[in-house]
């Protein structure tokens, strides 16, 4: 093995505990054959720094990037990284970063993915000439594997929210060093905006994103439009070959930017795509179901908690990769974000599928309909507990967040006449607080059976359904502060 293969392994390991309070070279020395005093010695001549001020700043780096993207006080980043003292934090940080904390946060430089050495990519401070970390010369001759480290996690709750192709976008563009907001991001895609009701079935893709516009795929594209980047797209059909996945996954891979791909483990949900081995039938990232048991079975965990799946393709859910590649234009301005909020309010439908305010009205009859009811079957009621469920989740999160956005663009807008995006905001806030009412009412899944009665129970429906016209008034309402507001 030469110097190379050895010194880019050292580094992935590092990498993967970066996250650890202490790195223990004696460990890292026997998972490498080496003795402790060989792989100090190995690391410094290859990497020209000494392994512990490698590991030093890297968990400099990364605690920067929470400055930057999270809310959390200073003191709490600070231990979280394993400082005593917001003293001894800003020491040390001050020592790599050449500034406080407090002053960093202030400053937003650009944090973004960089090339750490040949095959490994990760968070860096960026010099400002660096246009959102798009380096140019980075790709290198092909690898038999790649890893792009220090992205971070996707899972349910991230940003407060539920919904992962936003999540998943959020992560991306934190990585490529893309300075914009998590209710932004809901809002440029759509995703804040949308409602949808199968009238044919109780269906439990109601809430997939891909059902926002009239074209299936336009909500993918609108995530690269968001950060003024290019977007690939990769569908699997009957026709298309695993190679033809690894060639696309592997391509930005070596580039240093990350896919989002339809699947890999468990339902075509959207998950990240951070690494790649064995030429690309191993693949590494995050996915919303990596520790569930039911999806699961075949897959371990990278030190870094990347899951490592080598069986991917044989996932008949694996249905798409994409990727949001170099800049390449501005992100999505006000008019196109509003105006496609109001095309996804918009009453319609498309197929059996009644879209934005006209889900409304298919939902309530839905509900009151006693013949969908009438089976005791357990099976037959929890599925549409599951799509109750869904639809005020979309609701609950998606106008939050829609509002969050609405409120943060009057803030940019000081001096304006903003009073239609108030209301809009206020409109929405209230359709998200119906929906949390309608979850409240039917129960907590702590207990499963109580849920099921109320939802079989014709007293609750008819709550549920007036609830539901509530939220529908409200966000007709909003529809027209956003049209009176474009005019």
């Amino acid at each position: 093995m030469s110097y190379s293969t050895i010194t880019r392994a050292m580094v992935s390991y590092v990498e993967g505990h970066a996250a650890d309070v202490r790195l223990d070279l004696e460990q890292m020395g026997r998972r490498f054959g080496f003795t402790e005093n060989y792989i100090r010695e190995l690391f410094v001549s290859q990497v020209g720094v000494s392994i512990m001020q490698y590991y030093k700043r890297r968990r400099i780096i990364l605690s920067a990037a929470q400055l930057l993207h999270t809310d959390k006080r200073i003191l709490d980043i600070a231990l979280d990284w394993g400082f005593g003292s917001h003293e001894a934090y800003t020491r040390a940080f001050a020592k790599v970063m050449g500034m406080s904390p407090s002053a960093f946060r202030r400053a937003r430089p650009i944090l973004g993915k960089a090339q750490l050495r040949p095959g490994v990519y990760g968070l860096e401070l960026l010099e400002q000439k660096e246009r959102r970390s798009d380096l140019s010369g980075m790709r290198q001759d092909r690898q038999e594997s790649i890893i792009l480290h220090d992205i971070q996690q996707v899972k349910y709750g991230s940003y407060g929210s539920g919904t992962p192709f936003p999540i998943c976008i959020k992560a991306v563009s934190e990585y490529l060093g893309d300075d914009v907001s998590y209710p932004y991001i809901m809002a440029a895609t759509g995703a804040a905006f949308r409602l949808t009701w199968n009238t044919a079935c109780w269906d439990l893709s109601n809430v997939d994103i891909y059902h926002t516009f009239t074209e299936s795929n336009a909500v993918y594209g609108l995530g690269a439009r968001a950060l003024g980047r290019e977007f690939s797209f990769l569908g699997r059909d009957e026709n298309t070959t695993k190679k033809e996945f690894q060639s696309f996954i592997k391509e930005r891979l070596e580039e240093g930017y990350p896919c989002i791909a339809l699947g890999i483990i468990g339902p075509p949900e959207p998950c990240i795509v951070a690494g790649y081995g064995d030429d690309g039938d191993c693949l590494m990232g995050w996915n919303f179901f990596q520790e569930d048991p039911e999806y699961a079975g075949n897959v371990t965990t990278a030190e870094n908690g990347y899951f490592v799946s080598r069986d991917w393709w044989e996932n008949t859910d694996t249905q798409a990769v994409m990727c949001i590649g170099p800049v390449n234009a501005q992100g999505a301005s006000q008019q196109e974000i509003l105006q496609q909020a109001v095309s996804a309010l918009e009453g319609r439908m498309e197929h059996s599928y009644a879209k934005g305010i006209q889900a409304y009205d298919a939902w309530r009859g839905m509900l009151l309909e006693d013949s969908h009811f009438a089976s005791t079957v357990y099976d037959s009621l929890f599925s549409k507990l599951l799509v109750q469920n869904d639809a005020t989740t979309c609701l609950a999160d998606g106008r939050n967040q829609g509002a969050k956005y609405l409120l943060e663009l009057e803030e940019k807008q000081r001096g304006m006449d903003n009073t239609k995006l108030e209301q809009a905001a206020g409109h929405f806030r209230k359709v998200s607080a119906y929906a949390e009412e309608m979850r409240h009412r039917i129960g907590d899944w702590s207990d499963m059976d109580a849920m099921l009665k109320h939802l079989a129970d014709r007293a609750v429906r008819e709550e549920l359904a007036q609830l539901i016209l509530e939220a529908k008034a409200e966000d007709e309402a909003a529809l027209q502060c956003l049209k009176e507001y474009l005019q």
